[in-house]
């Protein structure tokens, strides 16, 4: 019997090495890509581990006007263009917008739970929204935006990450309030707290690990989004990283690889550390405690 349990555990194990390898392997490929030389990077046979890194191909993607890979000048460099402006709109696209969406989502849910507002319609009305695909929205968006004169504005797309955001954090922040015992709510209004008070006193420090992971989901999913962005921006005043990492990878001798997985070890570094970072407010038990 203790065989066949140690036979069990093996088994377990080598089952999640080579899940583990699975979904880390692409990682490590984009990350070593992004360090290699250019002749290691299509070379024939593959080259697995390298000594011979650099740190060039990031150079690259920064408006770096040096030498490259030793004394090498490479022309390809007039070809691709600086991901600065990208990262920028990205950044104060995805912060603004998941603000915004933070804040009238919790009061939105702070409203359902409190005063029933909009009743079971409301709440259905949020689910349908969630369950709309972005490609139904794109273009009444586009021609809508257009007839404003805001297309290639960071803030139509903000306005419209909106429309998806806000939705998620009222879903979600109405099961975090609904979780608050009413006692709290009920013993600040005899202590003559009005709701605003109740809400800015009492909920939304309790919410307050909700709201973060909130933020950053939000953030997450802006980073990523592509398709509506692709639709409503024309030019790098606008146009987010996803945007970027379509187009900037040909050059005059076909696909810069190094520097395109170099974009993606940037694209993919917001992720992992908001990943990291949430899993501290991810935790039960947010009014343990609360009531003596």
């Amino acid at each position: 019997m203790l065989k066949k349990i140690n036979s069990m555990s093996t088994l377990k194990l080598i089952a999640l090495l080579l899940l583990l390898f699975f979904f880390l392997f692409p990682i490590y490929w984009l990350v070593l890509t992004s360090l290699k030389l250019p002749p290691d990077v299509t070379s024939s046979p593959v080259v697995w581990f390298t000594k011979n890194l650099t740190l060039d191909n990031y150079k690259l993607l920064f408006g770096y006007t040096g030498n490259l890979w030793g004394a090498q000048e490479y022309v390809g460099r007039s070809f691709l263009t600086k991901i600065t402006p990208y990262l920028v709109n990205s950044i104060f696209i995805g912060v603004f917008s998941s603000l915004i969406a933070m804040l009238l989502g919790s009061f939105l849910a702070f409203g359902v739970n409190q005063f029933n507002f909009g009743g079971s319609g409301l709440y259905k009305w949020l689910l349908s929204l969630r369950m709309l695909p972005p490609v139904v929205v794109a273009i009444p968006f586009f021609l809508m935006f257009r007839t404003l004169g805001m297309i290639n504005n960071r803030w139509s797309l903000i306005i419209v990450y909106l429309l998806i955001n806000v939705p998620f954090a009222t879903l979600l922040l109405i099961g975090f309030i609904k979780d608050i015992p009413k006692e709290i709510s009920e013993a600040a209004l005899i202590d003559g707290c009005n709701n605003f008070g109740i809400f800015f006193k009492i909920i939304s420090p309790l919410l307050r690990p909700a709201m973060v992971s909130i933020f950053i989901i939000s953030f997450i999913m802006c980073w990523n989004e592509l398709l509506i962005a692709n639709a409503l921006t024309a030019s790098k005043a606008a146009q987010t990283f996803p945007i970027f990492t379509t187009n900037f990878m040909q050059v005059e001798r076909g696909t810069a690889w190094g520097s395109a997985a170099a974009g993606g070890v940037i694209g993919l570094l917001p992720i992992l550390l908001s990943t990291m970072y949430i899993q501290k407010y991810l935790v039960s038990g947010l009014t343990a405690g609360t009531i003596k």
